[in-house]
């Protein structure tokens, strides 16, 4: 019998598994003795030194990903295609089915990445895949899989099966009930992709053709079909491409189908949007500067983007014009601020024109700015290190333009980093003559400097640094709002801070940021007009809640909180502001409001998530509400959600948070139990073993409450009494309370009932 031992031996079962963990510790993440190419060398070598006969699909795949892990796609393909056929036959029809779909995938993944492939091969792999998802029937995620295959024939430049398979995906999904809704977006997103089809095969009237077809699926949608503002964006780019002439018609129909209710910035953030088509759509048409007119409407920073690809287009389309100098200004902007995106094309810029005098010293400065920028290493010059790149660039910003105000920026931030605050106070404080630079970060820097050098009582009465950005002054103004942060910034030491600490010097700094930012976004949505970072709409929005809380806790200007609050949820919604709606009637004791806040911040938590949510903190505040507005029967609501909330903790959630829902639900029950005392006394009764154990005169002195509006007063005034003797002396307004509770039932009690408990604990009264 061959042993496994063997080299001629193919290995399988166990000890194909134990083989793979051993080829498979060549990749271990935390082992950095060898370089990852050695590592792949290795584990090609172990997967090519023996045959090895996989027993099941699950083997195959592992087989498969080791191959593909050490680099070698082709191995991979060869290992699927070799035991697949053995591998399926054995399968019921359904796993067989299943099985083939997932090795089809498997072998166009590989035949993408193998270099000399021969000619035709990758076409008859996605074929063959095409034929194993319609085999499947209507098993697993066909969506997916002809998703997957839409890439690989885009891959393979085979026009032809891009089409079947884009004809074949729309005919899965218009068999989906549960997609009923979507049919229009669905027949427009065929049309957009068959216009691209036919694009790539240079029939241009087809494509606008198709390009016009989508559109009209959108705009003449019927009634019931799910086509809002963000699907006419989506789809906007490949329309006005396929066909640039309905630009017009697009832009009109997109900004009809926002909201009658749309907010401002909803409307200046689809503006922007929309410019931006319209800029990509002229480039395309060669209309040069027009494109840059219109790129520059829409270069603001969105909650949509996940880059600055806006000012990268924008940097290369001004190139292409030949208008250097805005060019220049364009990439110091994108490299100073560490925009990705726009800052790789910045660098990309700079260096092929830092020999040219338009612009100077512009290139010059991205390059030095981009070289106090770690993830902008790849552009440093081979022979520096970062420190050196950025004293190269340096001199010869010098050599262009001496003490250029923005080298002095950049010096005053490089000393700042280096913790030489008095030498990079007056430089950073350049930033006063050009605020369009004084990002969040620079701004702090300049404060932080001054706070150093001549203390933060001084720093307090110096000017304002102004921050020509809606987010920038926010970024400014949650920084100062950190006392801790900013204590150890300053150089101050110690854990707590300082009993002298301006705390009203600090608030007036604050509040000045947060009034000026919001001036700052609200100015952009009116008008279109300001700098790249006044477009952030969820930034706006965090703003508005923080301002919101200021003017609550420290103003007591509750209409102006409430106003903020209203503002952050027509802008970009989130918990944070029914929380804080919640908190402002709370406060102003506006009860007859509070119970719908109430009821907006339940929901929205329930549906949308909340981390912080903490019902016990207003749920006793809306019983009270209830119980005052004579819809005391509701309190039965507020009780069920109470348990509902506990029910989803975790133990050691529940553990952290027992005393808090203790609280929450006494207080509850005292309410509720004015008019249901009845259903009240047996939740009583089950937690005053637990209260009594607890000795927490407060949570007894609520149950004690509970328990005499439930109409049980002797009960109540035990419980009074046995709360006012583990009362802390050191805690007299507590003791009061229970003194006066204790008095007052006592003299209601004109006679007392002989004791006839029979021994049993105090609080088992049934």
């Amino acid at each position: 019998m061959a042993s496994a031992s063997d080299p001629n031996t193919a290995l399988r079962s166990e000890a194909l598994d134990a083989f793979l963990d051993h080829v498979e510790a060549f990749f271990d993440a935390d082992d950095e003795s060898q370089e990852w190419s050695a590592r792949q060398a290795a584990a090609a070598e172990q997967l090519a030194s023996r045959p090895l006969l996989p027993d099941d699909v699950d083997q195959l795949r592992r087989l498969y990903r080791l191959w593909s892990m050490a680099g070698q796609p082709a191995q991979a393909l060869a290992a699927v295609q070799q035991h697949q056929p053995r591998l399926l036959q054995d399968l019921a029809p359904s796993a067989q089915r299943d099985a083939a779909v997932t090795l089809a995938m498997m072998q166009t993944d590989a035949a993408e990445d193998v270099d000399a492939l021969p000619e035709g091969t990758y076409r008859s792999v996605i074929e063959n895949a095409m034929a194993a998802v319609e085999q499947a029937g209507d098993q697993g995620d066909l969506d997916r899989a002809w998703r997957h295959l839409a890439r690989h024939a885009h891959q393979a430049q085979a026009l032809d099966l891009q089409e079947q398979i884009c004809r074949k995906q729309h005919q899965h999904k218009s068999q989906q009930a549960d997609r009923a809704h979507l049919r229009a977006w669905d027949d427009a997103m065929l049309a957009t992709r068959l216009g691209r089809i036919e694009a790539a095969k240079n029939n241009s009237e087809a494509a606008r053709d198709l390009g016009h077809y989508a559109l009209q699926k959108l705009q003449r949608a019927e009634a019931g079909q799910d086509i809002d503002t963000d699907d006419w964006l989506l789809l906007g780019e490949d329309i006005i491409a396929l066909a640039p002439d309905a630009l017009a018609l697009h832009s009109e129909l997109t900004l009809a189908s926002l909201p009658s209710n749309a907010s401002p910035a909803a409307w200046r953030d689809t503006r922007a949007q929309l410019a931006r088509l319209a800029a990509g759509s002229l480039h395309q048409q060669g209309a040069l500067d027009a494109a840059i007119s219109k790129g520059q409407e829409g270069r603001f920073a969105l909650v949509r983007d996940s880059d600055d690809n806006s000012s990268a287009l924008l940097i290369d389309w001004l190139v292409q014009a030949a208008r250097l100098p805005e060019a220049a200004h364009m990439c110091f902007e994108s490299s100073l601020h560490s925009r990705p995106g726009s800052r790789e094309a910045a660098s990309r810029q700079a260096l092929a024109q830092l020999g040219e005098s338009d612009g100077a010293p512009y290139w010059a400065l991205t390059l030095m700015a981009a070289a106090q920028d770690e993830d902008l290493a790849e552009f440093l010059p081979a022979d520096m290190d970062a420190d050196q790149a950025f004293a190269h660039y340096s001199a010869l910003v010098q050599q262009q333009s001496l003490n250029h105000p923005m080298w002095r920026l950049l010096q005053g931030n490089h000393l700042f980093v280096q913790q030489q605050y008095a030498q990079a106070l007056p430089l950073l404080e350049t930033l006063a003559e050009r605020p369009q630079y004084a990002n969040g970060e620079l701004a702090y820097r300049l404060f932080v400097c001054r706070a150093r050098v001549a203390g933060l009582a001084s720093a307090l009465q110096s000017p304002y640094i102004r921050c020509d950005s809606g987010s920038w002054c926010y970024a400014m103004g949650v920084q100062l709002d950190d006392d801790e942060a900013l204590m150890q910034a300053i150089g101050m030491e110690g854990d707590e801070l300082p009993a002298d600490w301006p705390y009203d010097e600090l608030l007036r700094w604050i509040k000045h940021y947060y009034e000026t930012g919001q001036a700052r976004f609200e100015h952009w949505f009116a008008t279109g007009q300001g700098s790249y970072k006044d477009g952030n709409l969820h930034d706006y929005s965090m703003l508005c809640n923080n301002l919101a809380i200021k003017y609550r806790y420290n103003d007591e200007n509750y209409d102006g909180a409430l106003a903020l609050h209203a503002k952050g949820i027509a802008t970009s919604p989130f918990a944070e502001h029914y929380n804080g709606i919640v908190s402002t009637h709370i406060d102003s004791d506006n009860y007859a409001q509070l119970i719908a806040a109430a009821e907006q911040l339940w929901h929205y938590s329930r549906d949308n998530g909340y981390s912080r949510h903490s019902p016990c903190d207003y749920f006793p505040k809306v019983a009270y509400a209830l119980y005052q507005q004579d819809r005391n029967v509701e309190n039965s609501i507020w009780l069920e959600r109470l348990d509902e909330w506990w029910s989803q903790l975790d133990e050691d959630e529940q553990r952290s948070e027992r005393y808090d829902y203790l609280r929450s639900l006494l207080n509850q029950l005292d309410y509720y139990s004015a008019t249901h005392g009845a259903e009240v006394l047996p939740r009583l009764q089950a937690l005053l073993p637990e209260l009594e154990q607890r000795q927490n005169p407060y949570l007894l002195r609520r149950a004690g409450d509970a328990m005499q509006t439930s109409g049980t007063d002797p009960e109540a005034l035990k419980i009074y009494q046995l709360a006012l003797a583990c009362a802390p002396v050191d805690d007299p307004a507590e003791r009061e309370k229970l003194q006066t509770s204790v008095d007052k039932l006592s003299a209601q009690l004109i006679t007392t009932a002989p004791d006839t408990a029979g021994g049993k604990a105090w609080w088992k009264f049934w």
